[in-house]
């Protein structure tokens, strides 16, 4: 392997539910609500942000969260700030005004810190950039909120949809870029060198600090 970074502690966002079965993150699907299943990306990966803090900081006191059932009274919670627009959370400064205002209102000692990555491609920071901040943050033990709007034909990465990366890896120095995601309770790489360079959409990464 050329070279390989996984979040500290990645085992701070696994879940259990009551039959015992394991998952990697949480799934938009545990929503109780038709609308919220469809549309409730944004909310869950902000969950996971929180999660990972939540186990690996309890000092901050963010809402516990011991299995599936607890993750589901966050998501709940987070929706509350999160919410969903009619095009879903298709704006990176939506999910950082929501989470900043849930950080302020429960006292919890943590900043957004975001990267967006514009339609216009002279206008988007470079690859280098892009990559440099996501291994900042996985390297500084913190999970990265995805924004993908556009796939750029990567056929494991769902389009319009938030993910949680908790990784980033390169087998040689020659080979593409991958992010390992979190989605949907399932753990799984993408390519994301091939990503950045097809994608035709906005997109971007928040965090917390």
């Amino acid at each position: 392997m050329y070279r390989s970074i996984i979040l500290d502690s990645v085992e701070h966002l696994q879940l259990s539910d009551s039959a015992g079965t394991r998952y990697h993150g949480a799934d938009q699907e545990w929503y109780p609500l038709s609308w919220q299943r469809r549309a409730g990306c944004g909310p869950t990966t902000a969950s996971q942000l929180l999660l990972y803090n939540s186990r690996r900081h309890p000092e901050f006191g963010i809402m516990a969260v011991k299995d599936k059932e607890g993750m589901v009274a966050l998501m709940e919670e987070v929706w509350t700030y999160i919410t969903p627009g009619i095009m879903g959370v298709h704006l990176v400064s939506h999910f950082t005004k929501g989470l900043e205002r849930y950080l302020a209102d429960h006292d919890i000692d943590l900043a957004v810190t975001s990267l967006a990555i514009p339609k216009q491609r002279d206008a988007r920071p470079s690859f280098t950039e892009v990559e440099a901040f996501i291994t900042s943050r996985l390297e500084a033990s913190q999970p990265v909120a995805f924004l993908n709007l556009g796939s750029g034909g990567i056929k494991n990465l769902d389009p319009w949809h938030w993910v949680t990366v908790v990784g980033l890896f390169q087998v040689r120095e020659d080979t593409p870029v991958m992010l390992n995601i979190y989605d949907a309770g399932n753990s799984f790489p993408i390519d994301f060198s091939t990503w950045y360079e097809l994608t035709g959409r906005s997109s971007g990464f928040v965090s917390l600090a």
